[in-house]
């Protein structure tokens, strides 16, 4: 196997990211959500190590999902607010990004996106709209997703609703 310096390979995703900026906004997102796709189940397993067990409500996705950014010292949670699910982040989370391997880019927020589509959708069993807010990769200075049921009167909604009320009253 031949070893590439990761200067090379940044340029050339950096390339591909300039590539993918060029076409409209359907189609960029078309090819990088279905990326994001690919680190659910690592974000998933993460979150279950750090809550001990198994997620199996939104509710523990969120807590183990905010538990995990705490111990990387991210700053910026999960909130459940009715019907409505909001993230609110104060740097870039993406692996990638933090690593160095990828520059920031704003195609890039399309990928987490995705992510985030399939592993809240694979929790509540019921697709999902996610939608990107503000974000840094397009030079705003927080990241912000909403996630909302594509069906509201779907039943886990109704009783996520219940839960957030009794989270509020408390």
């Amino acid at each position: 196997m031949m070893n590439i310096p990761i200067d090379k390979n940044r340029k050339w995703i950096a390339g591909l990211h300039e590539s993918i900026d060029r076409l409209g906004e359907d189609l960029k997102a078309a090819i990088m959500k279905p990326v994001g796709k690919t680190c659910a189940s690592d974000l998933l397993r993460l979150c279950e190590e750090h809550l001990g067990r198994e997620v199996a409500t939104v509710e523990d996705l969120i807590e183990g999902w905010n538990i995990l950014r705490e111990g990387r010292q991210l700053k910026g949670n999960w909130e459940i607010d009715g019907d409505t699910i909001r993230g609110t982040f104060h740097e870039c989370g993406c692996p990638l990004v933090r690593s160095g391997m990828i520059d920031l880019h704003p195609v890039q927020c399309y990928c987490s996106q995705g992510m985030m589509e399939t592993v809240f959708a694979r929790v509540a069993k019921q697709p999902l709209k996610v939608s990107i807010i503000r974000s840094f990769g397009r030079g705003d200075g927080v990241c912000e997703f909403l996630i909302r049921p594509r069906h509201p009167d779907h039943q886990y909604f109704r009783g996520l609703r219940t839960s957030a009320d009794t989270m509020h009253n408390s």
